[in-house]
C-alpha cells in the first residue's frame, strides 16, 4: 500500500484563508477547525501555506498578528506533489524536508488535496499489525531531550525552541518531567490568546500530565499510541522512570515494519533515502 498513490490517502477538505487576511484571523480559523495548517489563496489560487511551525518561528515573540498580513509570514512557494506520487516517496520528501504536510496537485495543476504525515502514520500502523515485532523504542531513541524548568517564561521557552529547531520541550519540576510544551500549544494557548509571554510561566500553558512510553515498548505499539492520541513527540522513559529521550513522528515512522513488507516498498524507500541524502532540500517554515 505504500507504493499506492497519495490520492488514495489525501484529504480533500482543505482549510483556506485569503492572502489579504491578518495572521491573527488565519490562526483563529486554524484553532476553530482544529488543523495544524491552512492554505493561503489569492483569487481562488493557492499561493502559500501557513503552519504551526510558522506560528512558532515567524509570529509569536516577533510581530503583531492583528496588524500583519498572512501573506508576509506564509511559506511560499509551497511544496506539492502530483496525485499519482507514491505514498512512500511523499513521506521521503516530508521526512527530509522536515515538514508534515504536502499539497497535492491534480492533472491540471490545481491543488486538490493535502497529504499529511499523520495519515501516513495511520497507514503504517494498519500495515504493521500482524507483523513480527522487531525494534524497541529504546533502540531508536537518541539520548537526551531539551528541558526547561516550570518557572521558565513562555517567551524564553519559545525562544529556545526556535533557536534549536525544536517542535517541543519537556517541562520539569525539580528536575522531574512534569509536562510538555509543543508547537500546538504555541498556536492554541499563546498565539490566539491575550498573554504576556514574558510574564507567564510555562507551567501555566504546558500540556500535563506528561504521557510517556517505556524504552522497552515496541516501535509498532508506540506508533499506534501516537496515532491514537494524535501525539507528534513521545517522551521515552527508562527502567526507573527517568526521561532518557524523545522521539518525533517522522523519526519513528522510518522504523515502521510497513517499510519492509515487500520488495517494491523496500526499493522505493531505498531510492528515496539515496536521493535525499545526496541533495540539499528546501525546508519551509
Amino acid at each position: 500500500m505504500l507504493t499506492n498513490k497519495v490520492s488514495e490517502i489525501m484529504t480533500t477538505n482543505i482549510t483556506t484563508a485569503v492572502a489579504s487576511q491578518t495572521v491573527f484571523e488565519a490562526m483563529e480559523k486554524m484553532v476553530s477547525e482544529d488543523v495544524g495548517r491552512i492554505v493561503i489563496t489569492d483569487r481562488d489560487v493557492s499561493v502559500g501555506i501557513f503552519t504551526e511551525k510558522d506560528v512558532l518561528r515567524r509570529v509569536v515573540n516577533k510581530l503583531d498578528a492583528k496588524k500583519t498580513s498572512i501573506r508576509k509570514v506564509m511559506t511560499s512557494p509551497f511544496r506539492a506533489v502530483r496525485e499519482e506520487t507514491h505514498i512512500v516517496e511523499a513521506f521521503g520528501k516530508m521526512y527530509k524536508g522536515k515538514y508534515r504536510h504536502l499539497l497535492v496537485r491534480g492533472r491540471r495543476g490545481k491543488i486538490v488535496g493535502i497529504v499529511s504525515m499523520r495519515r501516513i502514520l495511520g497507514l503504517a500502523v494498519e500495515l504493521d499489525q500482524g507483523t513480527s515485532p522487531t525494534k524497541t523504542l529504546g533502540s531508536i531513541t537518541s539520548p537526551g531531550a531539551t528541558t526547561v524548568d516550570e518557572s521558565t517564561s513562555v517567551y524564553e521557552a519559545i525562544d529556545l525552541m526556535v533557536k534549536n529547531g525544536l517542535g517541543a520541550v519537556i517541562v520539569t519540576a525539580g528536575s522531574k518531567p512534569n509536562g510538555i510544551f509543543t508547537e500546538r500549544d504555541v498556536l492554541k494557548r499563546v498565539a490566539v490568546k491575550d498573554i504576556n509571554t514574558k510574564k507567564t510561566a510555562i507551567k501555566e500553558l504546558m500540556t500535563s500530565p506528561l504521557i510517556t512510553m517505556a524504552s522497552t515498548d515496541l516501535v509498532r505499539d508506540v506508533m499506534a499510541e501516537m496515532y491514537r492520541r494524535d501525539i507528534r513527540n513521545m517522551p521515552v522513559g527508562g527502567e526507573k522512570g527517568e526521561l532518557i529521550g524523545i522521539v518525533s513522528m517522522p523519526d519513528i515512522l522510518q522504523y515502521a515494519q510497513a517499510f519492509d513488507i515487500d520488495e517494491k516498498v523496500r526499493q522505493a524507500w531505498k531510492e528515496v533515502e539515496e536521493y535525499y541524502n545526496s541533495e540539499d532540500q528546501y525546508t519551509p517554515g
